[in-house]
């Protein structure tokens, strides 16, 4: 087996982009969902709510950010992982942020037409994953919906793809790492995952929400809710729902890299 592609998420809930090497540290790959947009109340916004997300292409150079959504005037801001705390919710769980400020704000607000912020993970940020699935009760991630990496395999989504009338992308569910060379459903049966110099384990099949639904080019649902009814209909776990991807958790920091040998 090996990587066939990496993918990382600036801002949780917005559209991704693939690259050739993820770094990452302690918390998971290094500028993935370290920014997160909330409502009013603090409490994060992602695509189940707000597909139009799914239209949002936001790129990281270092400390700077540029975001894009159609035709408007792409915001640019230099991002301060200490700027003013506040207190953020992901599921529920509080969390100190550092909110970006009133200009970033508004370009978001006009961008989707709803009041919403832009908060940076920072220094003050802890976030311990769930100790049921934990490996280790001192792991932690940022704004991920619960766990830092997600992975699964290309045969998986082939296998998936037969069975619809309309195939549909990798970009719908959403990975971080994609492997090739193992049949589909491999994934079911990680429990240590060794890629490249890193060592990951395999902590819980990932339940699928509406997100799948969405195309992730222009934001709209699928209207009887493809491919999850499918999924579904062969792909069902009870207690979690349909199931896509493997959660994983990385041991140590390193890097991992298109190309590298996968052993499960």
């Amino acid at each position: 087996m090996h990587v066939a592609s990496l993918h990382r998420y600036p801002i949780k809930g917005c559209r991704g982009h693939a690259v050739e090497r993820l770094a990452l540290d302690r918390f998971g790959v290094v500028g993935d969902r370290r920014l997160m947009l909330v409502d009013p109340r603090g409490r994060f916004v992602s695509q189940r709510e707000l597909p139009a997300l799914a239209t949002v292409k936001p790129v990281l150079d270092d400390d700077r950010l540029t975001v894009s959504v159609g035709d408007r005037d792409p915001l640019v801001v230099a991002l301060d992982p200490e700027a003013a705390e506040v207190t953020v919710t992901v599921w529920g769980l509080p969390i100190i942020a550092h909110d970006q400020g009133d200009t970033a704000a508004s370009w978001f607000g006009a961008a989707l037409g709803a009041p919403l912020r832009l908060v940076h993970w920072g220094t003050a940020s802890h976030r311990t994953i769930d100790p049921k699935w934990a490996p280790d009760a001192t792991v932690e991630t940022t704004f991920n919906d619960g766990y830092p990496v997600l992975g699964v395999t290309q045969a998986s989504l082939d296998d998936l793809n037969r069975r619809l009338a309309e195939p549909v992308p990798m970009a719908r569910f959403r990975p971080t790492v994609v492997v090739e060379g193992t049949a589909a459903w491999g994934e079911d049966d990680w429990r240590e995952l060794h890629v490249g110099g890193v060592t990951f384990d395999a902590v819980k099949p990932c339940a699928r929400c509406l997100v799948p639904t969405t195309d992730q080019r222009t934001g709209a649902r699928h209207p009887a809710q493809e491919p999850l009814r499918t999924l579904a209909s062969f792909r069902t776990l009870p207690g979690l729902g349909a199931i896509f991807r493997q959660n994983l958790v990385h041991r140590a920091p390193g890097s991992i890299a298109v190309g590298d040998a996968v052993t499960a």
